[in-house]
């Protein structure tokens, strides 16, 4: 009997957890229907081009832009969009499901040289070419076989003497440090470039929000496993995986600076009389007046002095605005202070920033600010 109490227990859990994902799927498969039907009317409206690639961009474009929407409420809980519901789904994996499966590799021989200062030393260059021609059929990873490749032709020479002018090494190899040790560092560096790689990669893939992804990392081998279910675009994929992370710096605008905050107002105002909208939409404002800038460049193109002048304040951001502000909240001063940094103009849902992006880049909402500034 008591076995018979436990099989109900987890027969009434499996069930549960059954309905649950039944509750889950149904919401995001009308979505990806309507993700269909929406690829299919545009693949229909575009003759003469490839079927196949628009039908996949097009629902592409579809989901990501469902991808922070609201699609189930439910009174006194919650409310779920489409990537809530997606990522609490049972993930069902390439056998189930299909999709893409990429192996990616870090390329430590780069990595290497860039420890050395990129030494020319002969030997050094040589151990890193065999080591690449062994890692291609090896079961070794790539560290291991250069300092073994690095012995064969060494001819009494010290790995010490070419690591030493690293400042990551500077406290930890001399001279008289034996190869073993400086294989060792570098390994351990090694390490921590593949898991850093391996976690900011993770982290790109996993704010796609239209897949389930599996990432994994065989550290034996600097090898890191990628498993899209449902993906089907390789060129989308491609571009994911081989985009270059740049760090640059810019000049940051802050939200208080004169006239910024001011000028988002008047290209709110600008927006809603170029594009009026539904006359529901179109309350009555307090008119109230505001202060914008007009601003003066140098030769350079940077700026020297500003003009003030007064304009009608519009909606300070508040819902009913116009278009910029109904799709984005400004970071407004509350009692303790902004929102958020300074350098942050407002924020909005994911799949909002490509039409905030368009707003802002047309040339009669741009000529509002500072001919140097760009939105990131």
């Amino acid at each position: 009997m008591q076995g018979k109490g436990i099989v109900k227990f987890f027969l009434v859990l499996f069930t549960v957890i059954v309905a649950i994902q039944f509750l889950y799927m149904v919401p995001t498969m009308r979505v990806e229907s309507d993700a269909d039907a929406y690829a299919q009317r545009i693949a229909d409206a575009s003759p003469g081009t490839d079927t196949e690639t628009v039908l996949k961009e097009a629902r592409t474009a579809y989901l990501d832009s469902m991808s922070g929407e609201t699609i189930v409420s439910v009174p006194l809980i919650s409310d779920f969009t489409y990537e809530d519901l997606k990522s609490r789904q049972l993930a069902l994996g390439l056998d189930l499901k299909g999709g893409m499966s990429v192996i990616l590799q870090v390329d430590l021989k780069d990595f290497i040289k860039s420890l050395a200062n990129n030494s020319e030393d002969v030997e050094f260059n040589q151990a890193l070419d065999n080591a690449s021609k062994r890692f291609a059929v090896a079961q070794t990873d790539y560290v291991t076989l250069f300092g073994e490749e690095f012995q064969k032709v060494a001819n009494g020479k010290k790995l010490s003497n070419i690591f030493i002018l690293n400042e990551s090494f500077r406290d930890q190899i001399n001279f008289e440090t034996p190869d073993g040790e400086v294989i060792r560092l570098i390994r351990d560096k090694a390490n921590e470039t593949v898991k850093l790689t391996y976690k900011r990669l993770k982290d790109r893939i996993d704010k796609t929000g239209v897949v389930q992804p599996n990432v994994s990392l065989d550290e034996n081998r600097d090898l890191i496993i990628v498993e899209l279910p449902g993906f089907d675009n390789p060129e989308r994929a491609r571009n994911l995986l081989q985009a270059t992370a740049k760090l640059e710096f810019y000049d940051v605008y802050r939200v208080t600076d004169n006239g910024i905050m001011q000028a988002l107002i008047e290209a709110d105002k600008r927006l809603q009389r170029a594009m009026p909208a539904d006359s529901t939409e179109l309350e009555a404002m307090e008119v109230a007046m505001d202060t914008t800038y007009n601003y003066v460049y140098d030769s350079t193109g940077q700026v020297i002095d500003s003009t003030m002048n007064l304009v009608e304040a519009g909606t300070q951001g508040v819902e009913g605005g116009g278009p910029l502000m109904s799709n984005m909240t400004l970071n407004l001063s509350t009692g303790e202070g902004l929102s958020f940094s300074p350098a942050i103009m407002g924020t909005a849902s994911r799949n909002k920033m490509k039409l905030i992006d368009s707003y802002l880049a047309r040339q009669d909402v741009s000529a509002l600010f500072p001919r140097d500034l760009e939105f990131r």
